[in-house]
């Protein structure tokens, strides 16, 4: 019999392997963090775990050992148990993050939907990418990546995915289903940067389940996206967007350069459009009244 310390002026008795067994997970996994565990916290995590069933609590202590860089309070283990929020599941390990990364010669083609702190850590390693460097980069991003990730844990903070759009639209067209397979993003969240006219052509990378309606270029229900990006959005997949607004399309080709009379012909509208708004303020009599 397991006798744990008096707590709260109360003595708890533990007859049953439950508590016996859950006594020697949080041992072992001091020892995994080189923490030395008095009675008094053994008893603690005995008592708050042991309702937690074997398979999730194991689970629960192999997650906080590959990912968590500190030994884990009561309420982290409890939420890897539960798989909320799981950060360490949901989000890829260092190694998969890095290999998910843009870093051939022309990164802008490609796509990505990746995570807040993946798109972090590549901040941070973009200049040793341009400069060549793929070891130091690869370097930078891991280590950047691993703080971001044990905060994200720390806080207790949901995964969030992202989209990268690049210019090459099949790769970005084969980033986008995947993402929707994987469950990192919503079909109607894909279908944001998917052109009307290559609706089908994405249908055609995605289950049946998740392609239903998106083969006859038109889908059930277009998603609910508030203001003028969801607008626009709405417009575009029933090929509404008149040819003043094209211009907005975040999956153009990348126009050529303007010619110095371009530039001039902005210029002169851009001063126009001011002079007409400070008239407006000033008033009639340009008093501001």
């Amino acid at each position: 019999m397991i006798t744990l310390p008096q707590m709260q002026g109360q003595e708890k008795s533990y007859e049953d392997n439950s508590a016996d067994w859950v006594l020697n997970e949080i041992t072992a996994l001091g020892e995994a963090f080189g923490e030395g565990l008095t009675a008094e916290r053994q008893a603690i995590y005995v008592r708050a775990l042991a309702d937690i069933p074997k398979d999730e609590l194991r689970r629960a202590i192999r997650l906080a050992v590959k990912h968590l860089k500190w030994f884990p309070k009561v309420a982290e283990l409890r939420e890897l148990a539960r798989g909320l929020p799981d950060a360490a599941v949901d989000r890829p390990g260092p190694e998969e993050a890095w290999a998910r990364m843009p870093k051939g010669e022309h990164r802008e083609d490609d796509s990505v939907v990746w995570c807040e702190e993946e798109r972090a850590a590549y901040s941070s390693c973009r200049s040793l990418l341009l400069d060549g460097d793929q070891i130091g980069a690869r370097m930078a991003f891991k280590e950047r990546y691993e703080k971001e990730v044990a905060e994200a844990h720390a806080a207790g903070k949901p995964v969030r995915w992202i989209m990268s759009a690049g210019f090459d639209m099949n790769h970005r067209l084969s980033t986008l289903a995947t993402a929707v397979q994987e469950k990192r993003m919503t079909l109607e969240g894909a279908l944001n940067f998917v052109p009307g006219e290559r609706q089908s052509d994405f249908a055609q990378m995605l289950p049946p389940k998740e392609a239903k309606g998106l083969l006859t270029g038109k889908i059930e229900k277009l998603p609910d996206i508030p203001g003028l990006g969801g607008v626009l959005a709405k417009m575009r997949m029933e090929d509404l967007v008149p040819e003043e607004l094209e211009s907005l399309r975040p999956y153009s080709e990348p126009r050529p350069e303007p010619t110095a009379e371009d530039l001039r012909k902005r210029r002169d509208d851009l001063k126009h459009q001011i002079e007409l708004i400070t008239r407006s303020r000033n008033g009639p009599n340009g008093s501001g009244a």
